[in-house]
């Protein structure tokens, strides 16, 4: 038996799925993907959707999915979404505290608010009326529905590389850049 469900090889991958790949960071999580054909794309697109064309403030975007992760216990999802919080100005000490703190409330008002919020989102799968409003009184309805899809997303995807048990990289294929997709 194996320690992870193998990655597939470039043979065992169609075309399309082999130039996407080389356009991208070599990610474990997107080779893991090919496993899949048929949802490839679509979960590529999403991502680039998300994290590379969307419009909620990239900073306070990744302080809730360094959250998600932590809660998740999600080792691969934090070890990439470190590099990407860094490169949106994510401090290590504010990281720190997403890890140590529950809940967090020793962060900006903002900065524990979107953990507030990942924090329901990722336990409960839903936001309390109260959260629900206090969102949609801080954030446009686009927005605000953008940071739920997000976070709804990662949570999808961290149980996905949990169960799939995606190692991570030998090298840091995310290292300076402030999208995976980018």
């Amino acid at each position: 038996m194996f320690k992870s469900i193998p990655l597939p090889k470039d043979s065992e991958l169609p075309e399309s799925i082999q130039k996407t790949l080389r356009a991208l960071p070599a990610l474990n999580v997107f080779r893991m993907l090919g496993n899949i054909p048929q949802s490839f794309h679509p979960y590529v697109q999403l991502a680039k959707s998300l994290l590379g064309e969307g419009k909620f403030p990239p900073r306070l975007r990744q302080i809730a999915i360094l959250r998600q992760a932590h809660l998740l216990q999600s080792p691969y999802e934090w070890h990439q979404h470190v590099f990407l919080s860094r490169a949106n100005g994510v401090k290590d000490a504010e990281m720190e505290v997403i890890k140590k703190e529950n809940p967090v409330k020793s962060l900006g008002a903002e900065e524990n608010f979107m953990c507030h919020v990942s924090d329901e989102i990722t336990l409960h799968a839903k936001l309390t009326d109260e959260t629900f409003q206090e969102l949609f009184k801080r954030y446009s309805v686009s927005l605000g529905s953008e940071l739920i899809l997000c976070l709804s997303y990662v949570n999808m995807l961290g149980r996905f590389i949990n169960c799939t048990r995606v190692q991570i990289e030998e090298t840091n294929p995310l290292e300076g850049r402030s999208s995976p997709t980018d």
